[in-house]
């Protein structure tokens, strides 16, 4: 168990901090597109190769003519809509943060036998 648990820690961190909010926001969206498996993947592949730059000025350009009730009742529907996968989020957010301690003890441990 603790092999399997080392390999995983060192997957995950290979993981930059920036992309953690896309990969759960990628996750979310299995649950709500049609034909995910095909969307959903196709859009992460973009979106971490090539597409991050251009996506985060479309969206940037695009929401700065909103107005600020759309932008804010915009997340609160998003939200009220995802409410019924509340507990897969949870759980989603408490691996994270798990990993994320589970990674800084590893650190902190080979730290010390330096």
């Amino acid at each position: 168990m603790k092999k399997l648990l080392r390999k995983y820690l060192k997957l995950v961190s290979k993981i930059n901090e920036r992309h953690y909010w896309p990969l759960f926001i990628f996750l979310s969206l299995y649950f709500v597109v049609p034909y995910s498996e095909f969307v959903i993947t196709a859009l992460a592949i973009f979106y971490f190769t090539k597409g991050e730059k251009l996506l985060r000025k479309a969206s940037g350009w695009f929401t700065k003519f909103l107005p600020e009730w759309i932008r804010v009742g915009g997340s609160l529907i998003f939200f009220l809509v995802m409410l019924d996968d509340t507990l897969m989020y949870f759980s989603i957010i408490a691996i994270a943060y798990w990993s994320n301690k589970q990674l800084q003890k590893q650190k902190k441990q080979e730290e010390d036998e330096l």
